[in-house]
C-alpha cells in the first residue's frame, strides 16, 4: 500500500511539473529572424529590403535599380541593427544607415527662338548615412511596421539633418 501511495505522489509530481514546463513552451513567443518587404528613407535606401534581425544584433539591405531609355537610377542601402529591447508586440533598436544614390539621365530641350534642340546630361551620385532609433510593430505573428528617426547627413555631408526611414515587412 505504500508503494501505490508513493507512486501515485510521484506520478502526480511528475505530472505537475511536465504540465508546467509546456505552459511556458506556450507561452514563449516564436521569433522569426528572417524578413522580406519594401523599405525607404533618406539614411537606408529605398526598394526591395531584406532583413535579418537576430536576438541583438541585425541588418538590413535595400535596393531598387531602375533603367529605360534615357534614364538610370539605383538606390542601395545597407543598415545595421541592434536590438535595446522589447514590449509585447514593439521592439525597440538602434540602427545605423548607409545609403547610395545614382541617377544619371538626359533631356532633350527645344529653343524656339533658335530652331535648335539641345540634350543635356545629368548625373548625380551620392551617399547619405544616418543613425537614431527605430521601432518594431509586428501585427500578427509574420507582418511588422518598421519606423526610424534619427539624424544624419546627406549628400556626402553637405546636408546635415533629420532622417526618417520606414519599411514593411513579411517576416519569415
Amino acid at each position: 500500500m505504500k508503494r501505490l501511495f508513493l507512486a501515485a505522489v510521484l506520478f502526480s509530481f511528475i505530472g505537475n511539473v511536465n504540465a508546467q514546463a509546456e505552459e511556458t513552451k506556450i507561452n514563449k513567443t516564436e521569433r522569426f529572424k528572417h524578413s522580406l518587404g519594401f523599405g525607404a528613407g533618406i539614411s537606408t535606401g529605398y526598394g526591395l529590403s531584406y532583413r535579418y534581425f537576430g536576438d541583438k544584433f541585425g541588418a538590413q539591405v535595400n535596393f531598387s535599380p531602375y533603367k529605360d531609355e534615357t534614364r538610370v537610377n539605383v538606390s542601395s542601402g545597407v543598415t545595421f541593427l541592434y536590438r535595446l529591447g522589447d514590449i509585447k508586440e514593439y521592439s525597440f533598436y538602434l540602427y545605423q544607415g548607409n545609403h547610395f544614390y545614382f541617377d544619371e539621365h538626359t533631356e532633350t530641350q527645344y529653343d524656339y527662338y533658335s530652331d535648335s534642340e539641345t540634350t543635356i546630361e545629368n548625373k548625380s551620385k551620392f551617399f547619405n548615412h544616418g543613425i537614431g532609433v527605430g521601432l518594431e510593430y509586428v501585427t500578427s505573428d509574420r507582418i511588422s511596421f518598421n519606423g526610424m528617426l534619427g539624424y544624419g547627413s546627406q549628400k556626402d555631408f553637405k546636408i546635415i539633418s533629420m532622417s526618417v526611414e520606414a519599411g514593411v515587412y513579411f517576416k519569415f
